[in-house]
């Protein structure tokens, strides 16, 4: 009987101690994960990350403002000045998320690469559209087959470029509407570019007229028309072609090729040219 007793209290000792070691562990994660989580919730780091987010902001709304005058009183040098404006936003983000991961965490070079590494595979497969439209955004930056202020054809879309983001490019079309196309829809698809990077470009105008005028008298009053607008750049040339076509009935086919002094004046330059020509072979009989 004795002896059962002192094994009764042997147990019960060694219960008790190993009580209070499950309670002071569990004391002390509690006590940890509460400094942990002040140290990476803290007031300060709150404020910081509030700092950067505005700061960033702000420098976003003062780079449009200062790209936004710049072109104004440097419109010959526009084209070249709105290609920097993506890559100093893209530079703006970067610095800004740097910022941040140094400022909260400081973690060490092991653990950069060990995060980028995880991010990469995760970001792969959660962010799949995200990421293409991303890494599309940098090859059309890198790659460059348009820039801000090109005028492009893509997905039947044509119009003037005016941004150039990191997951989308945003044509505003002759119509004057804001259309938004995702980067990884460009990079997979032809895209047709009507002044690649210079400021002026080639303008196609059609004129439909009877079979049988006299293409002499046609020339003149078509170059007449293009060389008199206030539109035309008139260090390049003014090309006319005549071609004949048969189809519902027969009619001859005038084209007037012009470069404008700015791809901005497209349709003006196109409507100038009409409406010139128009008068012009109406005041010379050609029309009936």
């Amino acid at each position: 009987m004795k002896k059962l007793l002192n094994i009764l209290f042997f147990f019960f000792c060694i219960t008790s101690i190993a009580q209070e070691k499950t309670v002071n562990q569990v004391k002390d994660n509690v006590e940890n994960t509460i400094s942990t989580a002040t140290e990476v919730v803290s007031f300060t780091k709150i404020l910081t990350i509030l700092i950067v987010i505005i700061l960033t902001w702000a420098l976003m709304k003062l780079l449009d403002w200062f790209f936004k005058n710049l072109v104004k009183n440097f419109n010959r040098h526009r084209l070249r000045i709105l290609r920097l404006q993506p890559v100093m936003k893209i530079l703006v983000w970067t610095l800004a998320i740097y910022t941040l991961i140094i400022t909260l965490f400081n973690p060490s070079a092991e653990a950069i690469y060990a995060l980028m590494g995880s991010s990469a595979l995760a970001l792969g497969f959660a962010l799949q559209d995200i990421v293409k439209n991303i890494f599309g955004g940098l090859l059309i930056i890198l790659d460059r087959p348009f820039q801000i202020g090109d005028r492009i054809n893509i997905k039947g879309n044509y119009g003037e470029v005016v941004n150039i983001g990191l997951r989308n490019t945003i044509v505003n079309t002759l119509d004057d509407n804001a259309v938004t196309i995702p980067n990884s829809a460009i990079i997979s698809d032809s895209i047709s570019n009507a002044n690649s990077g210079a400021l002026d470009c080639m303008v196609v105008i059609n004129l439909w007229l009877p079979i049988d005028v006299d293409v002499t008298k046609i020339r003149k009053i078509a170059e007449e028309a293009a060389i008199t607008s206030r539109y035309l750049n008139i260090d390049k040339p003014v090309t006319i072609l005549f071609f004949d076509h048969f189809d519902d009935h027969a009619a001859t086919k005038v084209v007037i090729k012009g470069y404008v002094l700015d791809a901005r004046y497209e349709k003006l330059f196109e409507g100038d040219v009409t409406e010139a020509a128009k008068k012009a072979f109406i005041e010379a009989g050609i029309y009936n």
